[in-house]
């Protein structure tokens, strides 16, 4: 396609010089390279109206379409137009909805399979206050004996300036 190869070398330079990372210049080169297959022509000849119609073929295209792929091809495309100087104003996100999902909660007997299953007493504690306490894994690797256990209802508020409690 006449132009993409120098459009793409250009936009590189931006990418680079503007400190984006190599991952994000090739996601975003892939997308852009996706619009101008689609067209026949490089993305910058490309009018407003174009675009959203490409938007919605993506939409469309699959029942559920990957909100990652349709993210980085606004993204790149927004990217690409500002490094060449033209106007991006019309190429905004639409809100993507997300599935709203329940989190999944063990009977008590599953529960009692995980702790059984350990054969260490420390991979039995951890779980049992991954669970039981509903931390996350970083919550419980920063956690001390000291926060565990208090002694006369007394807790060591890390957040508090001059320990003031």
């Amino acid at each position: 396609m006449p132009g993409f190869t120098e459009l793409l070398g250009r936009f590189e330079r931006t990418v680079s010089v503007l400190g984006r990372s190599q991952s994000t210049f090739n996601n975003y080169s892939r997308h852009v390279a996706a619009v101008s297959l689609h067209f026949g022509k490089i993305p910058t000849e490309l009018d407003p109206e174009q675009i959203h119609d490409y938007l919605f073929y993506l939409q469309k295209k699959s029942k559920s379409p990957s909100q990652s792929y349709f993210k980085h091809t606004v993204y790149g495309l927004r990217f690409l137009l500002k490094s060449e100087g033209l106007s991006y104003d019309f190429l905004s996100l639409p809100e993507i909805k997300k599935e709203k999902k329940l989190p999944v909660v063990l009977s008590k007997q599953e529960v009692w399979q995980m702790l059984s299953g350990c054969k260490l007493l420390k991979h039995k504690i951890l779980i049992g206050i991954l669970y039981g306490c509903g931390l996350r894994c970083m919550e419980v690797r920063n956690l001390r004996l000291c926060d565990l256990f208090s002694y006369k209802d007394y807790r060591h508020d890390k957040t508090k300036k001059n320990h003031q409690y």
